[in-house]
């Protein structure tokens, strides 16, 4: 995999990708594309959403934004129509029995052309069932990566779309095997919006490349330049904050 060729291809198209994403991480998301060489757009209100996903490269649905749903169906709808790609981020599937069944009713009009969440996440939608409390990982899925790997794959085959699951080890099929991408650091879990950001930056490089390949250098990158800004933090004896902006530095660099 030549993940540099991904992200000049990104820098190069500059693609303008549609996020209809949670309010706590939406300048994340935005600085993050930003920082790739990508333009974000948030627009949420359903009068706008149609025309802003046709004129757009990539969608983003992240299902923090349950207030946004119906949006989310037009947009989806509008981006289908014109051949975009749709990466979901199904934002609390594992623990809310709503937000399982909003995702299932998108999967029901549309094959996104990724699905991104934590392990809890995957396993809920793979299993149709509830998996954990609340909207983070359960703690019993950190070693128990034999059952995420079944659920990766058993979904993407399911569905026809590319599936990670993110964690530790980031898992990613398209349903013709598992590729691992080990790399991130803890510290990443110690700050809101770390899996809402590798979805935004999943949502650029596939809108220049909708494969595995393309979904695996973004992911590749977010943990590379989470690794690179724990180091810093550490070496500076900072805290949480500073990571932050490490990381959102750290992408912006890359060549």
């Amino acid at each position: 995999m030549q993940q540099n060729v991904s992200i000049k291809e990104v820098r190069k198209k500059k693609p303008l990708v549609h996020c209809i994403t949670n309010y706590v991480t939406m300048n994340d998301c935005a600085n993050v594309l930003l920082a790739v060489g990508a333009s974000p757009v948030m627009a949420h209100h359903p009068a706008e959403v149609a025309e802003v996903a046709e004129g757009c490269d990539a969608l983003l649905c992240n299902l923090g934004a349950m207030e946004d749903f119906e949006a989310m169906k037009i947009a989806v709808q509008a981006a289908m129509e014109q051949g975009h790609p749709i990466v979901l981020d199904p934002v609390g599937a594992g623990g809310i029995a709503y937000r399982r069944a909003r995702c299932a009713e998108l999967l029901n009009v549309c094959v996104p052309t990724c699905i991104r969440g934590n392990a809890s996440e995957i396993k809920a939608l793979y299993a149709g069932c509830q998996t954990t409390k609340g909207v983070d990982v359960s703690s019993g899925d950190c070693d128990a990566e034999a059952e995420i790997e079944e659920a990766v794959t058993g979904l993407s085959r399911r569905l026809g779309c590319i599936v990670v699951a993110s964690g530790a080890v980031d898992l990613i099929s398209d349903g013709n095997g598992i590729c691992r991408i080990r790399e991130g650091d803890e510290m990443m879990t110690r700050i809101t919006g770390t899996g809402c950001m590798s979805s935004a930056l999943i949502a650029a490089f596939v809108s220049c490349a909708p494969t595995v390949e393309a979904v695996a250098a973004a992911c590749t990158m977010m943990g590379q330049c989470g690794k690179w800004a724990a180091d810093r933090t550490r070496t500076e004896r900072s805290g949480t904050m500073q990571f932050r902006m490490h990381l959102i530095d750290r992408i912006s660099l890359m060549d």
